[in-house]
C-alpha cells in the first residue's frame, strides 16, 4: 500500500530524474521561481533608486551595454531582452519624455529607428550603479568561475528550450 499521495511525474527524461523521482527537478524549478522573483525585486529597487520602474530600470542599463558608438534599434533591443518590439516601444517612448534617452533614424535604415542613452540617462545610471555592484556582489557572491560558466551554459540552453516550448503552445492556445 502506497503512502501519502505521489503526483505523476512532471518531466520524462531521465537525464532530469534521480532514482527515478521527479522531487529534485521540481526543487530546481522552486529555486528558479525563486531567484526569477528576487531578481525582479532587484531590478524594481534599482528603478526606484533613480525614479524609474523596474522595466523602465532594465532597458536604460540594457540600452547602455548594448547600443555601441551609435545606438541600437526597437528589433535588436527586444532581440537581446526576449521582448517585443511593442514593449521595448511603449517603455522607451516614457525614457525619452524624460530625457533619459533620444531616438533618431537609423542611417543605415530608414525604416527604423536608433535609441541610445542621454546625457541625463548616463547621469542616472552612474548615479545607481555602486548600489547595483554592490547588490550583485551580494547576490552573486557564492557563485565561483566554473559555477558561472556551467550556469550560463545551462541557461542558454533552458533559453532555448523555453522559446520552442512558447512556440508550441501558442499553436497549441
Amino acid at each position: 500500500m502506497k503512502r501519502g499521495y505521489h503526483p505523476p511525474l512532471s518531466i520524462s527524461r531521465r537525464a532530469l530524474l534521480t532514482r527515478g523521482s521527479d522531487l529534485e527537478f521540481r526543487r530546481l524549478i522552486y529555486r528558479l521561481v525563486v531567484v526569477e522573483e528576487r531578481l525582479r525585486h532587484a531590478r524594481a529597487y534599482f528603478g526606484r533608486l533613480i525614479g524609474l520602474s523596474g522595466p523602465q530600470y532594465m532597458l536604460l542599463i540594457s540600452v547602455a551595454y548594448l547600443q555601441g558608438a551609435t545606438g541600437i534599434t526597437v528589433q535588436a533591443l527586444a532581440r537581446n531582452l526576449r521582448v517585443t518590439s511593442a514593449f521595448i516601444t511603449a517603455e522607451s517612448r516614457r525614457l525619452l519624455e524624460r530625457g533619459l534617452l533620444a531616438k533618431r533614424r537609423n542611417p543605415r535604415d530608414s525604416r527604423s529607428t536608433l535609441i541610445s542613452v542621454t546625457a541625463a540617462g548616463r547621469r542616472r545610471i552612474e548615479q545607481v550603479v555602486p548600489e547595483v555592484r554592490r547588490v550583485n556582489d551580494i547576490f552573486f557572491k557564492e557563485v565561483t568561475k566554473d559555477s558561472f560558466r556551467r550556469a550560463k551554459r545551462f541557461l542558454d540552453q533552458l533559453l532555448a528550450g523555453s522559446e520552442r516550448v512558447m512556440a508550441d503552445m501558442s499553436r497549441h492556445a
